[in-house]
This record gives C-alpha cells, sequence and structure tokens, in this order.
C-alpha cells in the first residue's frame, strides 16, 4: 500500500502511486491524529482524491514528491491556501 505509517514517529509516508483508494485510507490517518507529518518524498503520483484529503487536513509536511511537476502543483496549492512556514518542508518543523 502506497500509504503506510512510521507511528513511532508520527509520519505517514507516500510512496510510490497514491490511488483514489488511498485517499480514504490517508484522510482516515490525518484525521485521527491531527500530528502527523506528511513525507511523499517517494510519492511519483498523487490522484486528485489524495491532494483534496491533504488539502482539507492541511498536515505538517516533512517532504515534497521529487517528480517536478507534482512537486510544483503542490507547493503553490498549499502557498496558496496560506499555510504557515512551519506546514511547509525545508523549514523548521
Amino acid at each position: 500500500m502506497p500509504v503506510t505509517l512510521r507511528e513511532n514517529e508520527d509520519i505517514v509516508v507516500l510512496y510510490g502511486a497514491c490511488t483514489v483508494e488511498d485517499a480514504e485510507v490517508l484522510h482516515g490517518y490525518l484525521t485521527s491524529k491531527p500530528g502527523w507529518l506528511v513525507d511523499a518524498g517517494e510519492c511519483d503520483y498523487m490522484h486528485t482524491a489524495v491532494i483534496q484529503s491533504l488539502i482539507s487536513c492541511q498536515p505538517q509536511w516533512l517532504a515534497w514528491p521529487k517528480p517536478p511537476h507534482l512537486n510544483k502543483a503542490l507547493q503553490k496549492i498549499f502557498a496558496s491556501l496560506g499555510a504557515s512556514e512551519s506546514n511547509l518542508p525545508g523549514k523548521k518543523l
């Protein structure tokens, strides 16, 4: 499954292709414990339902996806939502 937990570190890891089926799982994790960090550094694809789950929960990011198109799109989306500096990778969490 492309959505896994590193519970001892409070991190949700997204990797590979995150499909529509993963959106509900992701949303459940992020709403059950709002402090989860999201590491999408190894994610190659996100269905729009996954992106919508991320938008609705606005988690703190540990790493953006590497593919340039996905990286740029997510950064623009979260910047336009007014994500605080602490929610963006590369900033002190």
